[in-house]
């Protein structure tokens, strides 16, 4: 436990990696809760179940572009030095999380058309995801911050 908290302590927290580190953690749970549910719902056994309003689907995409809007915001606003570590570790679990759900229907989004239902399961999503996983990755390892 000493060897986890020393190199948390040593080579993410001293370094400000954190929100990059958050990112990263909530983009996979995002991607991989968001095809868990998916898959549950398609299969008829889902504790949860697809939102619709009005006879309209709201994919889960629309949640990932407003919680992209609230984590950018946040990062924009200038807090007083005490806050500024914690909103930028919640903003880039935000980010993290809204990207997520962005990059999870990537392929739907690319082979959607008009009147015909896109492939939630295409392999788009799956380059979408593992481009997006290598860039966040890269940027925690590589990504100078203040």
């Amino acid at each position: 436990m000493n060897l986890i908290r020393n190199l948390y302590s040593n080579h993410i927290f001293k370094k400000g990696r954190e929100a990059f580190l958050f990112s990263l953690i909530s983009f996979w749970l995002t991607v991989v809760i968001s095809r868990l549910i998916a898959l549950d719902v398609e299969r008829g056994k889902g504790i949860f179940t697809y939102l619709y309003i009005r006879g309209y689907h709201i994919h889960h995409f629309y949640y990932g572009i407003l919680i992209l809007i609230i984590s950018n915001w946040l990062a924009l606003i200038r807090y007083k030095r005490l806050y500024r570590r914690l909103s930028k570790v919640i903003a880039g679990f935000l980010f993290g999380a809204g990207l997520g759900f962005v990059t999870d229907e990537f392929g739907l989004l690319l082979t959607m058309e008009f009147g015909i239902k896109g492939n939630y399961w295409a392999s788009q999503s799956y380059w979408a995801i593992g481009t997006a996983s290598i860039i966040l990755l890269l940027c925690f390892l590589f990504a100078k911050v203040d």
